[in-house]
């Protein structure tokens, strides 16, 4: 999986660079000059491919509970977050002038590190921090908003639902997620048309709406584990990728 991790790494900075270096030549030498791929967005449908990079988050409802070995009460919380690769495919749909439908799904690679505290900021005497991985398919269906094209650059919008499936799922975790999650999926972009293909860098937010924090735990019962556990309510995902997008 590390050995994965940085071919993709080398692969999304390569691609990235490589985009850019593109676009600075295109810029200097069509200033002025004819607009690049005009008919492109007059296509009924195209495909891409998308690198990049993301950083994954969890919101935490705590519950208060007290715990029963040591009279405390537990705070957790991610407390730094991690860059993770990106890798994925475009499959647009044109609907009108100004709106597409998109279907991009992406593989994820990243890992959350859950930090945990008592109720006077201290932590525990074996400093617990427990690290999820995840290896997350994530299947959004967006409606990309385009604004009017200017020269050779396009800024949008997109938006839509989308359902994630984590393949990393571990029952040695501390921390069991569930594997399916559902939420929201929103974000911003520009089309940059230079003269063999768009490059589109793009930011997006996924906000999970299920509570991925699986208490059917009866392996942990008893155990010092269980505390952990059970210091949190809720648990939900928070996504954010920022992508170059090649279409």
């Amino acid at each position: 999986m590390n050995k994965l991790k940085k071919i993709l790494a080398t692969a999304a900075l390569l691609a990235a660079t490589a985009g850019s270096n593109a676009f600075a030549q295109s810029a200097y030498k069509n200033f002025g000059k004819a607009l690049n791929l005009i008919n492109a967005d007059n296509k009924q449908y195209h495909f891409g491919f998308i690198l990049g990079f993301n950083s994954m988050d969890f919101n935490i409802d705590q519950s208060g509970v007290i715990a029963s070995d040591d009279g405390k009460v537990w705070y957790a919380d991610v407390t730094s977050l991690g860059t993770g690769f990106t890798v994925g495919i475009i499959s647009d749909l044109r609907l009108g002038e100004h709106f597409d439908l998109r279907f991009n799904p992406v593989l994820m690679f990243n890992d959350r590190t859950v930090h945990y505290v008592d109720e006077k900021g201290t932590t525990p005497e074996n400093d617990i921090d427990v690290t999820v991985k995840s290896s997350i398919i994530d299947l959004p269906l967006l409606v990309k908003m385009r604004a009017q094209r200017m020269q050779n650059f396009k800024p949008y919008l997109v938006a839509g639902p989308a359902v994630t499936l984590d393949l990393s799922r571990s029952q040695d975790c501390n921390l069991l997620l569930k594997q399916m999650d559902y939420g929201v999926e929103f974000g911003v972009g520009c089309d940059i048309y230079l003269p063999y293909f768009k490059l589109a860098p793009e930011f997006k937010m996924f906000l999970g709406m299920n509570d991925m924090l699986d208490k059917d735990r009866p392996d942990i019962v008893g155990t010092r584990e269980e505390k952990w556990q059970n210091a949190i309510e809720k648990l939900s995902s928070r996504i954010f990728t920022l992508t170059f997008n090649f279409e």
